[in-house]
């Protein structure tokens, strides 16, 4: 299934919706919950400017170089590095972004997958059960002050700096899949899910050992390598994720730039 999130215009309800051709019907309750009614009977026309988010985490949790060739080190790493996304960073495909502090920004392309249920303790087997769907997400950073890591706050959660895909795939298959990212259709990133060092399920078991997952939260994969040196976004700019199976994720930057 493909879960979108919407805004009912006649009851001004948030509701959620299955997407089916160009037409969404109606999903009866929450995808979080155990049984699932899709409504047939009750459809509309997919129009793009009615979507929300597919989902408002609690919590947007992040890995950084999770895959083979960024830095040979990180095979000899015991454990992911993990940082924290604020969920006001959650913007939708095509939403115009603000960029703040002036400092240099830059996006990364990045797998995400959204947690079913709550999430506690469960092997690498189990964890599967405990996904809900995948989908494309753009992680924006900026440089941070004062030679400050650019994986704090600071750098990670501005408002909109986390575009994702405007619907879950709930029967999605990460394996063997081509991300990449461009700046301007300028090729930046490239690489495939096989490389990534902590896969999905690993990721949820190892997290879920010592934090509490919640349905909603969004947790991200990870950027494949660079296929060229880093490019700063400016006003006007447009940034793309490409994932092999979705929809391109695109949006344009406006404002203070260097």
């Amino acid at each position: 299934m493909k879960i979108i999130r919407y805004k009912d215009p006649h009851s001004n309800e948030i509701k959620f919706g299955v997407i089916s051709g160009n037409k969404v019907c109606k999903l009866e309750g929450s995808p979080y919950d155990e049984n699932l009614t899709i409504n047939k009977k009750k459809s509309f026309e997919l129009k793009f400017d009615n979507l929300l988010s597919p989902c408002n985490p609690n919590k947007i949790i992040a890995l950084a170089i999770n895959y083979l060739k960024l830095n040979e080190k990180k095979q000899s790493f015991h454990e992911p590095i993990i940082f924290l996304k604020t969920r006001n960073t959650i913007s939708k495909c095509n939403q115009k972004i603000k960029l703040f502090f002036d400092l240099p920004t830059w996006g990364e392309s990045e797998l995400g997958l959204v947690i079913k249920r709550l999430t506690k303790n469960v092997t690498i087997k189990e964890a599967n059960n405990h996904i809900l769907g995948y989908l494309p997400v753009n992680d924006v950073t900026c440089k941070n002050i004062e030679n400050r890591d650019h994986h704090l706050a600071r750098s990670k959660s501005a408002d909109g700096y986390c575009p994702i895909g405007y619907y879950i795939d709930t029967e999605y298959n990460y394996n063997n899949k081509i991300i990449e990212s461009y700046h301007n259709n300028i090729l930046l990133r490239r690489g495939n899910t096989n490389d990534m060092l902590w896969k999905p399920e690993k990721i949820i078991s190892w997290l879920s050992k010592w934090m509490t997952l919640n349905a909603g939260d969004l947790i991200i994969t990870g950027a494949p390598p660079r296929v060229k040196n880093r490019m700063y976004i400016k006003n006007g700019d447009i940034f793309t994720v490409k994932i092999e199976g979705f929809p391109k994720l695109e949006n344009t930057f406006y404002g203070s730039s260097r």
